[in-house]
């Protein structure tokens, strides 16, 4: 919020992957399907863009994601990015494509954001 407004919204959900989606060293003892966080949705109104409320709402959505990775299994977070500069944005974050899957969603390890300090 700013002032009273909501200016901006993050959604986090439980969701799984198919574990062919994932680069052949990534594949070895997990499950199939795999479970990994979903963020489904991640925007901010137009008038507040270029303001570091995304980037904001993403650091949020991370910690978020560890700490309940903690209590509840999930190998990494996934994103299915609208556009190519959005692509990119989570690209800076550490966000990697995933090799093979169709929907062209990228992800977030949950042991590289650990690494990273998250």
């Amino acid at each position: 919020m700013h002032g009273g407004a909501i200016i901006g919204y993050v959604a986090l959900s439980s969701a799984q992957i198919e574990r062919e989606f994932l680069s052949k060293a990534h594949r070895r003892n997990k499950p199939d399907p795999v479970p990994v966080t979903l963020l489904g949705q991640l925007a901010v109104d137009r008038s507040y863009h270029h303001q570091g409320h995304a980037r904001s709402l993403l650091f949020y959505a991370l910690t978020t994601a560890l700490r309940i990775s903690r209590d509840i299994g999930s190998f990494g977070v996934i994103t299915h990015p609208i556009d190519d500069q959005v692509r990119s944005f989570y690209a800076r974050w550490g966000f990697q494509d995933l090799p093979y899957d169709p929907k062209r969603a990228m992800i977030a390890r949950m042991i590289d954001l650990e690494k990273s300090g998250f």
